[in-house]
């Protein structure tokens, strides 16, 4: 029953649950004892009424005629309690009593409650007799609603008593309770925040019981380290990509400065070659010199090809807008039926060449499996720099961020569709310095990349900075 339900309903309804059970053992306990107290008290009455009858009527005997006797009793007698007294007269039927209020005695106590208490009514009747001559008779029978009205009373006035208490007791315990787990609810939202990647997530050991205070210690820790952590793995996996980075621009400026040159060098000395053996007739030679040309070129090209897909020539020379021009250009060149929308923020600051890179990379990578996979017919890119942000670039303030958005109108992505290496390496890379990566599908069905990423360097402290070394 208490399965998945909060703890503080466990201890409420628990506490409210003996409540209620010993509320019912204590009214169980309560009717066998009223039970018993009327039928003592009544028992009790009826002998003091039999007792009275007796007496009285003994002096009535001896004072008054025989026929007389009834009457005076109807004149001198008065009922006591939880008894009725009725004078029967053998000539005039039944004489009513002068002191006994006439009507019956009211019940205040319900029927229920009646029948559970009621003890077994019994009736006394001692005769008027002399000299053999029985002149009527007095009857007492026992009335016990008027012990019952009042024991009722007291069994309801102890009833509210306790219902109130009980009451009492249920909200107490419930602020008390609410009170000493409200950490837990803390606890749960922070553990919420640091599933959604919040690390930032604190408790501050605010409140709490002193067994509270542990756990919420611990977590604090534990969120702490996991922030730390967090931080470390992010400026090793930026320090990664500016290594890989400058390992390829290191190999690019190889294959520039030496591999080019000699090319160079090759294509000349086969030209030449080429041209003396067609002086000298030998076309043999010249048709070999021809053949290292052909052969040089396509070394050229791929020479060239390598070169742009270690590192961009653009990027480190030009403006990151102007690079971005120049990408999309080469696309509507080789894709001149589409209809490309390109919105780019003149007005960006200055970013890290890291951070052009990893800009550059998303269009290139993007607008390239769109084209392979997608079969689009409009392609639209946009970079934008969030509104207020530059000042606070300028600043050094890591709230400023550049946000990204490449879309589509293609076929769109299989929702179960594992990510190819491209995608792969480029949700990594962003990540590496900070951004996050989302794939979306669009309203017609496309693709959507957005990319938010951050226009400063992360500040570092010193042991982040030594591990990345």
């Amino acid at each position: 029953m208490f399965v998945g339900m909060y703890l503080r309903r466990q201890v409420v309804l628990g506490i409210a649950g003996i409540q209620l059970v010993t509320l019912a053992v204590g009214a169980v306990v309560v009717v066998f004892n009223a039970r018993d107290a009327v039928e003592i008290e009544v028992e009790s009455g009826a002998q003091s009424a039999r007792a009275l009858v007796i007496a009285t009527l003994g002096a009535a005997m001896q004072e008054t005629a025989p026929a007389m006797v009834l009457p005076r009793l109807a004149d001198i007698l008065v009922a006591p309690r939880h008894v009725d007294i009725a004078l029967i007269d053998a000539r005039n039927g039944i004489l009513a009593l002068s002191d006994v209020q006439n009507g019956a005695v009211p019940e205040t106590a319900p029927d229920w409650f009646r029948q559970l208490v009621m003890p077994t009514l019994r009736e006394t009747r001692i005769p008027v007799q002399a000299n053999g001559t029985i002149y009527g008779y007095v009857s007492m029978t026992t009335a016990p609603d008027d012990e019952i009205a009042e024991v009722w009373q007291d069994v309801t006035s102890l009833f509210w008593i306790v219902a109130l208490t009980a009451v009492l007791s249920a909200v107490m315990l419930s602020v008390l309770v609410h009170r000493s787990l409200r950490p837990l609810d803390d606890l749960r939202r922070a553990l919420r925040r640091l599933r959604e990647g919040d690390l930032s997530a604190r408790l501050g050991h605010r409140g709490g019981s002193a067994d509270l205070r542990p756990i919420l210690a611990g977590f604090d820790a534990l969120s702490e380290s996991l922030q730390r952590a967090e931080t470390e793995r992010a400026v090793l996996n930026r320090r990664i990509v500016e290594l890989g980075d400058a390992e390829r621009r290191s190999i690019a400026m190889e294959l520039h400065d030496e591999f080019g040159p000699c090319l160079f060098g090759l294509r000349v000395k086969a030209s030449t070659i080429a041209r003396t053996a067609r002086r000298d007739g030998n076309a043999a030679l010249a048709e070999e010199a021809a053949a290292i040309q052909s052969i040089v070129a396509q070394i050229q090209a791929s020479n060239t090809r390598l070169l742009t897909t270690l590192r961009p020539m653009a990027i480190g020379q030009v403006p990151l807008i102007d690079a971005l021009r120049d990408l999309f250009d080469a696309f509507r060149k080789t894709h001149p039926g589409l209809d490309w929308h390109i919105d780019l923020d003149t007005g960006l600051p200055d970013t890290p060449e890291i951070l052009d890179l990893t800009v550059y990379r998303f269009f290139q990578e993007g607008t390239t499996n769109a084209l392979r996979h997608g079969n689009p017919q409009r392609i639209a890119a946009r970079l934008e720099a969030d509104t207020g942000s530059r000042l606070e670039a300028d600043t050094g303030s890591q709230s400023a961020r550049m946000r990204l958005t490449l879309e589509d109108d293609g076929i769109g992505m299989p929702d179960r569709r594992a990510e190819g290496r491209g995608l792969t390496a480029m949700r990594d890379r962003i990540g590496a310095v900070g951004g996050h990566l989302v794939i979306a599908s669009t309203d017609v069905g496309g693709t959507r990349l957005s990319v938010s990423l951050p226009l400063s360097r992360p500040v570092l402290d010193d042991t982040a900075e030594e591990l990345a070394s």
